[in-house]
């Protein structure tokens, strides 16, 4: 498993199982966004345990987590991930996504991505409404009023 780090992304290449990102939490470092390079070959676990584990991992991550493949992943991978992104399309997906954000820009907006896997609707736009009044008092200068 090859780990490749930035300010805001961390990459995984040549993974054989989502397993081994549990042993490499603290290589990963604190990405907003991990994009998980497989192949055809690359499992999510060995066994329902295992596999369980990765799921929990991936759901309560600080992340975003992507799957990328060149062709279409197992779906056991793409469901345990928070998206699936094609090999030729990474590089333009992440760069559209993150472009001319502020790390603390990109940290918000990962904060109510990663909020809507489990909260009500409700709790989510909270978040985000929280979010835009801090980001909005950091551009003026001013108290966010939260």
């Amino acid at each position: 498993m090859t780990i490749n780090k930035s300010e805001i992304i961390t990459s995984i290449c040549q993974i054989s199982s989502l397993y081994q990102l549990l042993d490499s939490k603290e290589q990963l470092g604190e990405p907003c966004l991990l994009l998980i390079h497989t192949d055809s070959s690359t499992v999510l676990g060995a066994d329902d345990s295992e596999k369980a584990a990765v799921r929990e991992f991936l759901a309560e991550a600080p992340f975003m987590s992507a799957i990328v493949s060149d062709s279409d992943a197992d779906s056991e991978l793409t469901d345990a991930a928070d998206m699936f992104i094609r090999a030729d399309e990474a590089d333009e997906y992440v760069e559209k996504l993150f472009k001319d954000k502020t790390k603390k820009q990109i940290q918000e907006i990962n904060a109510c991505f990663t909020a809507a896997r489990k909260a009500p609707a409700a709790k989510v736009l909270d978040i985000e409404s929280r979010a835009f009044y801090r980001l909005m008092a950091d551009k003026n200068g001013g108290n966010s009023n939260e």
